[in-house]
């Protein structure tokens, strides 16, 4: 009798979500209009100066829902961990554009350092990060708390949750979830952690490789590829090839020397892949960090915003099991860099290793993303003046259009 409840109970619940997914929510805007709560604060914690801070969010809910029980978005702002707000354009319009789609948003600040020449200090950025893992751990906590202890004000169903952040909010989502050990930590991340109090013991209330549904890094990192082999939790990430400041590859975050070294997305992927998790990876073919919002104030740039929600829509969609949903996201391997000299060029570029891409689809495109020439490749070297290249950075993209390996590389015209 017990085993016909428990099986009942479980068709009904996925009925229910079925039912929601089939009327489009999750993926389509259903709902015109939302509500915004500002300024809750979730957490005070002692922040780089050495003061209290009062950590605060806003928590953005569809209007008029029903439904009992909604998966939460926690979406964390980028700014290099001395600059950042969730009253950024961008920040709102996320909110906005997923709880209009039937998500509880929520938009956190975390504690920033009180200045951008923390940037230069290894022991600085290092606590700055594991500040960050503590309040997106805090802020967890909140609605585990609220809907235990509070009647559930936000109607949060808490074994769906999604962590999602850009750039140094990536870096807060990532580590949150992944690095779920000290296995791996080199020392001396283990001395900067160990200087804010840690980041385990009290901090995990919860196995959020269990919890967290889903995980969003957009032109984040990680600060080591090993930090993946003990959780599986699947994630997408999305990133600018040509990113100055977060790595694709491995490198140093803006290249400061001082700095640790970093695995960015196109590092992550294989890895990830190789671990049998699901990791979707969109890669933006321009120069630019958080490609849908790239000044100091947030402001959302098209058309990368558009494109950004579109992958993360139908991730969202995917985790959350709805049916016959193709998620449309481009599952791209590792991409190959492309050397060309000479660079800067006049006139005409050659290719290193030409042979190999003889017959293959050539693609070039100007920074904004527009595609300014195409062809087969014939092994000939492209002349910036004959395809009508003026002053500036484009970018080469050579495509096996039967492997569907991809080879890119960059040409600045002088």
């Amino acid at each position: 009798m017990k085993k016909v409840i428990l099986v009942s109970v479980i068709i009904l619940l996925i009925h229910n979500m079925y039912a929601q997914c089939e009327g489009g929510r999750y993926l389509n805007k259903v709902f015109p209009q939302t509500l915004r709560t500002k300024d809750i604060t979730y957490s005070n914690a002692r922040n780089a100066a050495g003061t209290m801070q009062q950590i605060k969010m806003d928590v953005f809910e569809p209007k008029d829902d029903t439904i009992s029980l909604r998966p939460l978005v926690i979406f964390q702002h980028g700014g290099a961990y001395w600059t950042g707000t969730k009253d950024y354009e961008s920040q709102i319009a996320m909110g906005e554009e997923f709880a209009k789609r039937g998500f509880v948003v929520s938009s956190a600040t975390y504690r920033l350092e009180p200045t951008p020449l923390s940037l230069l200090f290894q022991d600085l950025m290092l606590k700055a990060v594991g500040r960050g893992v503590q309040d997106t751990k805090e802020l967890v906590r909140y609605f585990f708390n609220s809907a235990r202890d509070s009647a559930n004000p936000f109607r949060i169903d808490t074994s769906k949750i999604f962590l999602c952040g850009a750039s140094a909010g990536a870096f807060n989502v990532m580590h949150t979830v992944y690095l779920d050990s000290a296995d791996y930590l080199f020392p001396e991340w283990k001395s900067a952690l160990s200087g804010i109090g840690g980041v385990f013991g009290a901090y995990d209330f919860v196995d959020f490789g269990e919890t967290i549904l889903g995980v969003v890094n957009i032109n984040g990192a990680l600060g080591d590829r090993k930090f993946l082999d003990n959780n599986h939790t699947n994630f997408l990430s999305v990133h600018n090839i040509w990113d100055p400041e977060v790595p694709f590859n491995r490198g140093l975050p803006y290249n400061i020397p001082t700095l640790m070294y970093v695995d960015g997305s196109n590092i992550l992927h294989p890895y990830a892949e190789n671990l049998g998790m699901y990791n979707p990876f969109y890669i933006i073919p321009d120069w630019g960090h958080t490609s849908y919002s790239t000044d100091l104030f947030g402001t959302v740039v098209q058309p990368y915003f558009d494109s950004t929600v579109w992958y993360m829509k139908n991730f969202f969609a995917y985790q959350l099991g709805c049916p016959n949903i193709t998620t449309g996201i481009k599952n791209n391997t590792a991409i190959k860099t492309l050397n060309t000299f000479p660079n800067p060029s006049a006139n005409d570029v050659y290719f290193e290793g030409v042979q190999q891409y003889i017959g293959q689809r050539i693609s070039v495109s100007d920074i904004s993303g527009k595609q300014v020439y195409v062809a087969v490749f014939d092994g000939k070297p492209i002349s910036t003046k004959s395809i009508g290249l003026t002053n500036g950075i484009y970018i080469i993209n050579i495509t096996n259009e039967n492997t569907k390996e991809t080879t890119v590389g960059k040409i600045v015209v002088e």
